[in-house]
């Protein structure tokens, strides 16, 4: 599971959730891998969704291209649509403005798709490098 490296308590708004998934983190023998990052408190509403590239991601292999996006299991781009994380440099990111999506329980996900080749080997993976910060600006209100 991602590391939540930035969680704030519920009442305070705006509300930030953000998490660290590293390159070592993507170790499925699939092009695809799911990684859960958290649950929204109920009542929660988002306002946006970013990612930032903290490393950027390399591979000397056959991987030319890692995407990420951000959604639910249901909806895996509702929140991000795809963003290439290779060929980036430290800082670069990718937002989405006003999602002002209800995210009452949503349980983040983000989707992360190689391009020549596996991301792991169930293992280990087959990026050489990268991390990658996925942000949620969000407001909690109350029930009616």
């Amino acid at each position: 599971m991602a590391t939540d490296f930035n969680p704030k308590a519920i009442g305070q708004n705006p509300l930030y959730r953000a998490f660290l998934v590293d390159s070592d983190e993507l170790i499925d023998a699939s092009t695809t891998q799911t990684v859960a990052l958290g649950t929204l408190p109920v009542g929660s509403v988002i306002e946006s969704c970013w990612v930032e590239v903290r490393a950027p991601f390399t591979d000397a292999g056959s991987i030319s291209a890692c995407t990420v996006q951000v959604g639910s299991a249901g909806d895996p781009n509702s929140l991000l649509v795809a963003f290439d994380l290779f060929g980036t440099s430290t800082g670069d990111r990718s937002e989405s403005k006003g999602v002002w999506e209800t995210g009452s329980g949503l349980a983040l996900k983000a989707l992360f798709t190689a391009t020549g080749a596996n991301l792991g080997n169930a293992t280990i993976t087959s990026l050489d490098a990268g991390a990658v910060a996925v942000c949620v600006k969000y407001r909690v209100y109350p029930a009616l």
